[in-house]
């Protein structure tokens, strides 16, 4: 044991660290640095005081052991901490070690303080931080991941689970890649994060586990480390399968004539404005047929507009079966329809004119009405192999003489191809 006589006593007094010397458990001696942490004005506020009046007394059956060890083994006890209570009533953290020693004739303890309060209030502050964090993830809806700069998934939140059917640990150390319809679509995300530092609202799909693509609306930013090197990503991305199933159909709505399931009369007149621009551009003839469903009206007004409906239908599927796959049909209103055979010569083109003619008359008289009233279609055709004239008048004036063709059709009994 370490003898302390009254000349060592004044060189603690010149430590930072709080020192307390006590017999017993009766303090009797503090340093300056010591009272400073017990906030004492006065010695005769600690000195002559029970140490377990200090501390806080979930901590004082801990230190109570610790004491009776010091006193039955002097090899010290090793660093702790305890809470204790100020003169002025304050909570402070303090981290101590104690080590007996000799007053005098009398052996005692001498305990080193350092104040931990403010770290310890940190680390509360952290700790309360990472379980607000950790609630906060237990609990959303959409998935927070990081991935390291290879690519690979070293976080992910519980609410994949419910969107993806894996469990987190199932995801955790595999590719990113592996959960994308095709690795080229994560490579996107990737090289536009490392562009720009970090894209919001990114466009994606995932696999889910049972197989079915999802579409996802990403939100991310890149990591770096403190040498500005890249070191991988972070950030959210949520399931808008619902709403892009919206958009599609509201795009289809926009794009679609909702009777016929073809191309409505904005579409189709796109399109033959990009087949315009095609023939000026590259030479790219193409056939333009103006279709009108004859005696139409008539069926209409005597079966319904129901069975008009229907025969509509029946004329749209039958066109359409002899149609090309990059060929446009659409609807221009009524029973006028409009074909675009693509990069078509004007042979080729007369053949599937007549073909769609033979495809409406072969339809079963039966199929509507009566049977009186046999199906059949006015075709007025227009081959254009140039572009000298630009926008709406090259296309108004090829829908001109379409029109004068299929007019001259019906005059000469219908059920007939005319080119203009």
């Amino acid at each position: 044991m370490a003898d302390c006589p009254a000349p060592q006593l004044s060189t603690l007094d010149l430590l930072s660290a709080g020192v307390v010397i006590f017999i017993g458990n009766i303090i009797r001696y503090a340093n300056p640095a010591a009272m400073r942490l017990f906030e004492a004005e006065a010695a005769e506020q600690v000195i002559g005081h029970s140490v377990m009046e200090f501390i806080h007394v979930q901590d004082q059956p801990r230190i109570d052991a610790r004491i009776r060890k010091l006193e039955a083994d002097s090899r010290g006890n090793p660093t702790t901490e305890l809470r204790i209570h100020t003169c002025r009533g304050n909570l402070r953290v303090l981290a101590v070690t104690s080590a007996p020693v000799h007053l005098g004739d009398e052996q005692g303890l001498a305990t080193t303080f350092l104040d931990m309060t403010a770290r310890s209030k940190m680390e509360d502050r952290l700790r309360e931080s990472d379980e607000m964090f950790r609630s906060m993830l237990e609990n959303m809806q959409d998935v927070f991941y990081r991935a390291d700069a290879n690519g690979i998934t070293r976080m992910v939140c519980p609410a994949v689970r419910h969107i993806l059917g894996y469990e987190p640990e199932e995801i955790v150390g595999r590719p990113a890649a592996d959960f994308y319809p095709h690795p080229d679509e994560r490579e996107a995300l990737r090289e536009a994060v490392l562009k720009h530092g970090f894209v919001q609202d990114f466009p994606g799909r995932m696999v889910r586990k049972d197989g079915r693509v999802i579409d996802i609306s990403i939100n991310t930013r890149a990591l770096y480390d403190e040498d500005g090197e890249f070191v991988g990503v972070e950030g959210i991305w949520r399931d808008i399968t619902k709403r892009r199933n919206l958009e599609r159909k509201l795009e289809r709505l926009a794009t679609i004539d909702e009777l016929t399931g073809i191309c409505n009369r904005r579409t189709i007149l796109e399109c033959l404005d990009s087949a315009l621009a095609d023939v000026r551009r590259y030479r790219r003839p193409f056939v333009l047929l103006l279709l009108d469903l004859d005696h139409f009206k008539y069926f209409n007004d005597h079966y319904g507009h129901a069975e008009g409906d229907e025969v509509l239908r029946h004329f749209a599927s039958a066109v359409r079966a002899q149609l090309r796959e990059g060929d446009d049909f659409g609807r221009l209103g009524g029973e006028e329809f409009l074909v675009l055979l693509k990069e078509t010569s004007l042979e080729e083109g007369k053949e599937a004119a007549e073909r769609i003619r033979y495809s409406i008359q072969s339809i079963p008289q039966t199929t509507f009405g009566d049977g009186s009233l046999p199906l059949s279609v006015s075709i007025g055709a227009v081959h254009c192999a140039d572009g000298k004239s630009d926008g709406a008048n090259c296309r108004n004036s090829l829908l001109e003489c379409a029109d004068r063709a299929l007019y001259q059709a019906k005059a000469r009994g219908r059920n007939r191809v005319l080119w203009a």
